[in-house]
């Protein structure tokens, strides 16, 4: 190490030991921010170094992000210094100016930094810090073996599309000079030249300069012939120590060569490459800065993968294409060309274009004035015409219609509903809804409001509003309702209809039902009471006559003598048909109205007209009453054993059972009655078939009693039919 290197270093201790450390504790409690340490293997002021930290300034400094972020910044500086005591010394410095401090992440750029970081990984500032590096040549995934805690960007300069773009656009070359120091960056880049050779045996022949003194370095460039391509890597030292800026290296190597020159890094374009396949230190470190930011907001780094692509790209300058004849429709679709020439047309195109554009749309909308001049007024008056029958159509429509707000004040109205509320639209526009409702539409207005925005429609709302003289009308409304791109209400449009004239229908409709079904009730009733008044009549007179005619037969046979066998043989036949009769008139007689059910009552009734259904059909019917059940009143009793009369008969008629289950019982304070068969089951369509009239007089036998009953069906299963009626019953006219 050199005198001026060792007074270096030294100078840099004392005034980084001096002049930090005292403020070091009181710094890092005075601020909250995450610290990010950027260690850079070379110089600032290297093109390469610099752009590297703009791209990650880009991100770490951006508006919002920079204020919870501090950045530190190192520069090895290893261009110029490269020696292992120098490596030590600078390690020991860093190690000593950063012992009271503790990064959040590292940031290491190109291979120095990362070699640097991880020799002293388990030590120092470094210790167990998530790294994040970019700018590596040569990456291989067993160089983190071990390095579970980092992750970054590989440089990967694309080599062999550079030489192939090299090749395609000078087809006559017979070798590629491939120019590179021995510097770490310059050895990688002969490695990654080596690994492509391959591709190009038999097709060209590669050359390399790379140990040498500038000055040799010129002379052979300036030697070389015409059929040569130069391929420069880095040239940042020489043999004799000697250290060059990027751009410096190549402003030397161009004013010697008389050939092309492509390289791999955009730093080199517009200093005198012709372009090719080109890195970007920019996004190297705009790439390595997002993936600290994800770090410093808590993801871990073993979870983010290395990026091992660059996003490189095709890059020319168009001043070295016309140099050495090359049409820029000769590059790839994609290729980004530099410094094209300022011509009178590129440099006012855009004004070129907007005013060709211009006189042409200006020509064309002169042409098209001239038409619409002529058509205009027809429009003009076809428009009036088409508002006045709008403003006509909507002032004078049947229904009254507004619009309100969000925040519920009316916008527009109708003539229509102004005339209804007996206002004029002046009067009406600008005020609440909520004027014009009475208290409980209020109420609920006012409890639903906030929840228009959830609807796009709302169908029959109904409110009562109040008109100006105070007296009310009851309106159907349909609201639909406008919405802001953010899902606010902006309006709603209503449409309202006047109900007093449906209503009174309603009512008037509903009193003739409950007429209706009062008569029918009184029309059962009076049938029920015909009924016991027939079969009474029946079974007492009829009954009578036919007992004492049965005992005048008997009478007259007794008197027959033994010779008259022809009329003791006719009067047992009249016998045998009086008996017959009398049967029947039994028979009609229990039909009409069975003596069972008004001396024994509901059970016995139910029990009996079960034995006749069985004996009748051969249907089993399994009969469970409710032994505490009490006999329930007339009314009650009569009307479910004709429901129960009915259900057998549609039984009969329709169900195919075999078995029939039923259940007579007390369920809290209701009479429960239930036929279950066996049988076909009653469809869904027959239950409500308004031409049903048996269910349709079951149904109303029970609803005029305050009950219900209820048919359900299954196909194959079976039909259940329930009946439910309060013993405490009401008429419910």
């Amino acid at each position: 190490m050199t005198r001026v290197t060792t007074k270096f270093l030294i100078t840099l201790f004392i005034t980084l030991v001096c002049g930090v450390f005292p403020y070091g504790d009181a710094y890092a409690q005075a601020t909250p921010k995450k610290r990010v340490l950027v260690l850079n293997s070379y110089h600032k002021g290297l093109s390469w170094t610099d752009n590297i930290v703009a791209g990650i300034e880009t991100v770490l400094k951006s508006e919002g992000e920079g204020k919870g972020i501090e950045l530190y910044y190192e520069y090895m500086d290893t261009k110029r210094y490269y020696d292992e005591r120098y490596f030590q010394k600078l390690y020991e410095t860093l190690a000593e100016k950063y012992r009271r401090e503790r990064f959040d992440v590292v940031i290491v750029t190109d291979n120095d930094a990362f070699d640097f970081v991880r020799k002293h990984y388990n030590q120092g500032p470094f210790r167990s810090l998530p790294v994040v590096f970019c700018g590596i040549n040569n990456y291989k995934d067993s160089m983190l073996a071990g390095f579970n805690r980092f992750t970054g960007v590989v440089e990967d300069t694309d080599v062999k599309s550079t030489i192939e773009i090299a090749l395609k656009l000078h087809p006559k070359a017979a070798q590629i000079v491939v120019v590179g120091d021995k510097t770490t960056t310059g050895i990688a880049m002969k490695n990654e030249v080596l690994e492509v050779m391959p591709h190009f045996e038999g097709r060209i022949k590669f050359v390399f300069l790379e140990d040498f003194d500038i000055d040799e370095l010129l002379t052979k460039v300036r030697d070389l012939p015409r059929d040569s391509i130069i391929l420069l890597t880095v040239v940042n030292r020489d043999r004799t120590g000697n250290f060059f800026a990027y751009e410096e290296s190549l402003d030397l190597i161009y004013q010697a060569a008389k050939v092309p020159i492509y390289s791999f890094w955009d730093f080199y374009l517009n200093g005198g490459i012709v372009g090719g396949m080109l890195t970007s230190a920019f996004q190297q470190g705009k790439s390595a800065a997002g993936m600290a930011l994800r770090i410093l907001r808590g993801e871990d780094v073993s979870t983010i993968p290395v990026v091992k692509k660059s996003p490189n790209l095709y890059m020319f300058d168009y001043r070295e294409l016309a140099r050495f004849g090359i049409k820029p429709s000769a590059l790839p679709a994609e290729s980004i060309i530099i410094n094209k020439p300022d011509t009178f047309y590129s440099r006012y195109k855009n004004i070129i274009l907007v005013s060709s554009a211009t006189i042409f749309v200006l020509s064309l909308v002169i042409i098209v004035l001239l038409v619409n001049i002529s058509l205009r007024k027809r429009y003009e008056t076809a428009l009036k015409d088409s508002e006045e029958k709008y403003r006509d159509l909507y002032d004078h429509a049947p229904d009254m219609y507004h619009s309100i707000n969000e925040k519920g004040i009316i916008i527009d109205c109708n003539e229509t509903e102004a005339k209804m509320l007996g206002y004029r639209k002046e009067e009406i526009i600008g005020r609440p809804i909520a004027d014009f409702l009475t208290e409980e539409s209020r109420k609920t207005y006012e409890k639903e409001f906030s929840t228009l925005k959830d609807h796009r429609e709302l169908f029959g709302l109904e409110r009562e509003f109040v008109r100006k003289d105070g007296t009310t009308f009851p309106a159907a409304l349909n609201v639909f309702v406008e919405l802001d791109e953010n899902g606010e209400l902006i309006r709603t449009k209503t449409i309202g209809r006047d109900m007093t004239e449906r209503k009174r229908v309603e009512m008037a409709l509903r009193r003739s039902r409950e007429e209706l079904r009062s008569l029918s009730a009184h029309i059962q009733s009076a049938r029920e009471e015909e009924r016991g008044h027939i079969a009474r009549e029946i079974h007492d007179e009829l009954g009578q006559i036919l007992s004492k005619l049965k005992l005048d037969i008997a009478w007259l046979k007794k008197r027959l003598s033994l010779d008259q066998t022809q009329l003791a043989e006719k009067s047992d036949k009249m016998s045998g048909l009086v008996d017959s009769t009398i049967r029947t008139v039994q028979r009609i007689s229990s039909e009409l109205r069975p003596a069972v059910l008004d001396y024994l009552g509901l059970p016995a009734a139910i029990e009996w007209q079960a034995k006749e259904f069985k004996e009748q059909t051969g249907i089993g019917c399994a009969i469970s009453i409710d032994p505490d059940l009490a006999v329930p009143d007339q009314d009650v009793s009569i009307a479910v054993f004709r429901i129960f009369q009915e259900t057998l008969t549609n039984i009969i008629r329709h169900s195919k059972a075999s078995r029939v289950d039923v259940q007579l019982k007390k369920e809290e304070s209701m009479l429960m009655l239930e036929i279950r068969d066996n049988g076909a089951g009653i469809p869904q369509e027959k239950v409500s078939n308004h031409a049903s009239f048996g269910l349709m007089g079951m149904k109303e036998r029970a609803r005029f009693l305050g009950g219900s009953v209820t048919v359900a069906g299954a196909p194959g299963k079976g039909t259940t039919v329930t009946v439910k009626i309060p013993l405490d019953h009401k008429e419910n006219g």
